[in-house]
């Protein structure tokens, strides 16, 4: 993989961070409905024929694995397809399964809670699972800690017991695990198992700026040191690149690598190694800062129960916003793989799997496919956010899910909660051609991996419903962009 954090290319569509939600007036939204004129025979033969020769000739896929099925949104007959029953590595095109079939067994109202209970036994902050939850909840329970007069006698835990302790799901890379696109994935999340780290150059050696929120955060440091990091970064000569950057270099150590031009400042988002410990360095710090000190304690105290203690009361609890609130901003659009996560193990839990696992969510997963007409056999499922290598998906299922969703109650809510080319989202190559404002769809990004499905807004004709999947592609990804848009730009219509 590329080193640099500004090229790495995320199983998160590419730039992602920076490109975030455009403003809806980029381009004049066409919103996809099942009305238009039927499409004639002549028309589907026509479709074929100018998409089998632009595949034949375009440099852009040459030699790649290519697959795309396109299908009449009302009526689900074929118009197009290419490799439709290939498996293909989906990259974060399989974000659309693991949303749907929440949408459908837990519903757009569901939320995840957040306690804090205590007793004469002390104290536990309890994880719900929420993707959402932040330290300044955290300062919020630690408020009502003192003002509810229960200031517990015994130790202060935090309990991540609602799912296994497995933060890392099979077929992730290893050296990934210092970004902030590959945390840890716990039941106790905070910030998104994220700190902000701002490093600065001066005196010939990179140093940390400003660290507020993370003294004492030791799980972050190397094994026998005191810093979060190793630090081999130089200074480089004043105006030169900042190629600042944090690296795995073993599945427990990041290290600080590159420079920063002399004078300069810049910032890093590091994933926590605990996410348990960094919640307890949190709470904790906030309940000193209104004098109340937690009873000492050698190590953090991780409990494992996913229930309040023996005798205690719940003195403060934090509910998520719903999930059809965050569906969009927060997990489809910019594509967020802890946030898939965690609703693949909170589908578990919700189901009666204690604690919930990846694999029991898988088998959910698997299930609810079975259930809109999928054969789960035409899936390898290893994680929720399609960041696994293991991972592979077939066009005609991510087309099955997406009908799914078109021809059930979440239609609505998933269309907004989509990205959009040329006007909200991560969809690249798109932005001023003629599929701008028509393509809600999700992207998927990995080295040698792309992909698109969703819906197109047709001119003439109503919704098509597409799946478009790349793997093995070593091309620039520009001129694939640029052909995607093409393809899908003709799938519109006439």
């Amino acid at each position: 993989m590329i080193a640099s954090r500004r090229a790495r290319l995320r199983c998160a569509a590419a730039f992602a961070l920076l490109l975030g939600a455009l403003p809806a007036s980029a381009a004049e939204l066409a919103v996809p409905t099942e009305s238009g004129a039927p499409w004639t025979s002549a028309q589907v033969a026509r479709l074929r024929a100018e998409l089998d020769a632009a595949f034949a000739q375009e440099p852009a896929v040459r030699g790649a694995h290519v697959g795309l099925l396109a299908v009449d949104t009302a009526t689900g007959a074929v118009l197009y397809a290419r490799n439709a029953d290939d498996a293909f590595q989906p990259a974060s095109t399989l974000k659309l399964l693991v949303g749907s079939a929440a949408l459908d067994r837990l519903g757009p109202q569901y939320r995840f809670r957040t306690v804090l209970a205590a007793g004469s036994g002390g104290a536990a902050l309890i994880g719900g699972g929420d993707p959402l939850l932040t330290s300044g909840d955290l300062d919020a329970a630690a408020t009502a800690l003192v003002a509810s007069g229960a200031a517990p006698s015994g130790p202060l835990a935090v309990d991540d017991g609602r799912y296994e302790s497995a933060p890392y799901p099979a077929g992730w890379t290893w050296d990934d695990f210092a970004y902030d696109y590959a945390v840890p994935v716990s039941a106790l999340t905070v910030d998104e198992n994220v700190v902000h780290l701002t490093y600065g150059a001066s005196d010939g050696g990179i140093v940390p700026l400003s660290d507020p929120a993370l003294t004492g955060l030791s799980q972050l440091a190397c094994p026998g040191r005191a810093a979060l990091a190793r630090n081999l970064a130089r200074v480089g000569p004043a105006g030169s690149e900042d190629s600042l950057d944090t690296q795995t270099v073993a599945p427990d150590c990041a290290v600080l690598t590159g420079s920063l031009p002399d004078g300069g400042k810049t910032a890093l988002d590091v994933a926590v190694r605990d996410p348990a410990a960094a919640a307890f360095t949190r709470l904790t710090g906030a309940l000193r800062a209104r004098g109340l000190a937690a009873t000492p304690a050698p190590d953090v105290v991780v409990t494992h129960a996913g229930a309040a203690p023996a005798g205690s009361s719940v003195v403060w609890s934090h509910d998520s916003p719903p999930l059809g609130a965050w569906l969009g901003p927060r997990f489809w659009i910019p594509s967020d793989n802890l946030f898939a996560e965690l609703l693949l193990r909170e589908l578990a839990y919700a189901g009666g799997t204690r604690p919930g696992s990846a694999d029991a969510g898988l088998a959910v997963e698997r299930a609810w496919l079975r259930s809109i007409g999928v054969d789960p056999a035409s899936t390898t499922l290893a994680d929720g956010c399609g960041m696994s290598q293991y991972d592979r998906i077939t066009p005609r299922d991510l087309v099955a899910i997406l009908q799914h969703d078109w021809h059930g109650p979440n239609r609505q809510l998933v269309l907004d909660s989509l990205p959009v080319g040329g006007a909200r989202g991560t969809i690249e190559g798109i932005a001023g051609t003629p599929a701008a404002g028509r393509v809600f769809a999700k992207t998927g990004s990995m080295m040698h991996v792309r992909g698109l499905a969703g819906f197109v807004a047709g001119r003439t004709h109503g919704a098509v419903t597409f799946a478009f999947n790349v793997d093995d592609w070593i091309g620039e990804y520009p001129a694939l962009a640029a052909f995607r848009a093409r393809v899908v730009s003709r799938l519109a219509g006439e």
